[in-house]
């Protein structure tokens, strides 16, 4: 029994009323199976051409045995009403007819796709219906379409898969390219006067018998202007992030001290071989970044480029002495670690943070955690404005006169180790009544929400 499930979606183009541009809601539709081994996945479609834009796509989980469409084969009925007239329903409905289909989504809420815009969606599929299609009319074309066609599902959580959709012709109707022959939305979606020409029917004066090929793009042999309409290469690019079994968290990071402001923390979730630091071992150059100027993008792109990570996040702001933020992180399954760090701004090249910290397992569930001071081990502590980053000054009320750097001193450097840090001595510029601590100089409560 097919179950269905409508959505509020932009009015697809339901081009047997073409002239009046008729508008019918999109609708996902969904079937077979308990739904026990159902998973659920994030995509994204950006069209990636100068001046041709789509109709809403029309994406569908299904079976491996389902073809949508293959080039060198002959276009079915509901992919030629889709490529000559945009006939979304006419698609939706052959889709929802077979039974090895799980579920079609109709996407974009506002309207066509348009160059250079995305749209993202959420779909879902049985285990045994590991493949997903897509598909959409290029708008201003007699026969042309883009799409993908059975493509395996990512099994992995959290990964991305990018694929690139190509432009084909339908192989149904002669490319005139004359404004009449095409559909109505074509000139104004573009901004060419296309006088209100144009038709939501198939011409069988127009028509060819042959088979889906790519598309040769635009010739510009009437109306339509090639440096408008044509492109090169993939028309769209198509991202896939399987996200079933995700978890959400809410992260409160509050900073214990009287005088150590905090760069924006960078909060990660992640598996068992993931690890940032360790006291004890050499500061790797992400964490060294970080400590001694601060260098928060530095510690993201270390992060995410590691296979055991589920998601990172940058703080959008500085967490203040004895101030907070509230962060919302997720992980998906096999993630149950945490690490947060910062710098602590008014040190040469200290940070603190949590390292690889037990996530909360049941939603409700609050844990707390207490991290130290550390010192990265790699610069002098001299505590002196010049050498330090220059936010410290003004962030604490020390006037620094503008002195600072972000750059790392090689004439500082040592050859250390991360340790639990001394604190603030007085050496330099720094006043420890204001920048030094006693004690955690962090705390982190992690809430799962979800």
């Amino acid at each position: 029994m097919k179950r269905f499930y409508l959505r509020p979606v932009w009015a697809v183009i339901t081009i047997s009323l073409m002239a009046a541009l008729a508008l019918t809601p999109a609708a996902s539709a969904s079937g077979g199976g308990s739904g026990s081994h159902q998973r659920s996945y994030l995509v994204t479609i950006e069209n990636l051409t100068i001046g041709q834009p789509f109709t809403p796509p029309v994406a569908a989980t299904h079976h491996r045995r389902t073809e949508i469409f293959s080039p060198g084969d002959e276009a079915s009925e509901a992919v030629q009403g889709l490529a000559e007239n945009g006939d979304v329903p006419g698609l939706m409905a052959a889709l929802q007819a077979d039974p090895r289909v799980d579920e079609i989504v109709v996407a974009d809420a506002d309207g066509p796709v348009l160059p250079g815009a995305s749209v993202s969606f959420e779909i879902t599929s049985e285990r045994s219906r590991n493949r997903l299609s897509i598909a959409a009319m290029l708008i201003c074309t007699n026969d042309g379409f883009a799409g993908i066609d059975s493509l395996r599902l990512p099994r992995k959580h959290g990964e991305p898969t990018v694929v690139y959709a190509d432009g084909y012709d339908a192989g149904t109707e002669l490319n005139t390219e004359d404004f009449d022959d095409l559909v109505p939305p074509c000139g104004p979606l573009t901004g060419v006067d296309s006088m209100g020409a144009g038709t939501g029917m198939s011409n069988p004066a127009l028509a060819e018998d042959e088979d889906i090929d790519g598309h040769d793009g635009i010739e510009g042999v009437a109306d339509l202007d090639p440096a408008i309409h044509d492109w090169d290469g993939p028309v769209a690019k198509i991202t896939i992030t399987r996200t079933d079994g995700l978890r959400v968290y809410e992260v409160e990071v509050s900073n214990l001290t009287g005088g150590q402001p905090f760069t924006p923390p960078v909060i990660i979730t992640h598996g068992h071989d993931f690890d940032l630091f360790d006291v004890g071992d050499e500061a790797s150059s992400a964490v060294q970044g970080l400590a001694e100027n601060g260098d928060v993008p530095g510690v993201v792109a270390a992060a995410e480029g590691q296979e055991d990570v589920s998601h990172v996040l940058a703080a959008p702001a500085p967490v203040f002495p004895a101030g907070d933020g509230v962060y919302t992180v997720n992980a998906y399954p096999g993630a149950n670690r945490i690490t947060v760090a910062s710098m602590l701004i008014c040190t040469n090249d200290g940070f603190t943070g949590l390292d690889s910290k037990r996530l909360p397992r049941r939603v409700g569930q609050s844990v707390t955690y207490e991290g130290r001071g550390y010192d990265a081990g790699t610069e002098l502590d001299t505590e002196d404005f010049d050498d330090l980053v220059p936010p410290c000054g003004p962030l604490t009320g020390v006037d620094s006169m503008g002195a600072g750097t972000g750059m790392t001193n090689p004439a500082l450097a040592e050859d250390g180790e991360i340790t639990r840090h001394a604190g603030v001595a007085g050496i330099g510029d720094l006043v420890p009544s204001i920048h030094d601590w006693s004690g955690a100089t962090i705390e982190v409560t992690i809430t799962r929400a979800g």
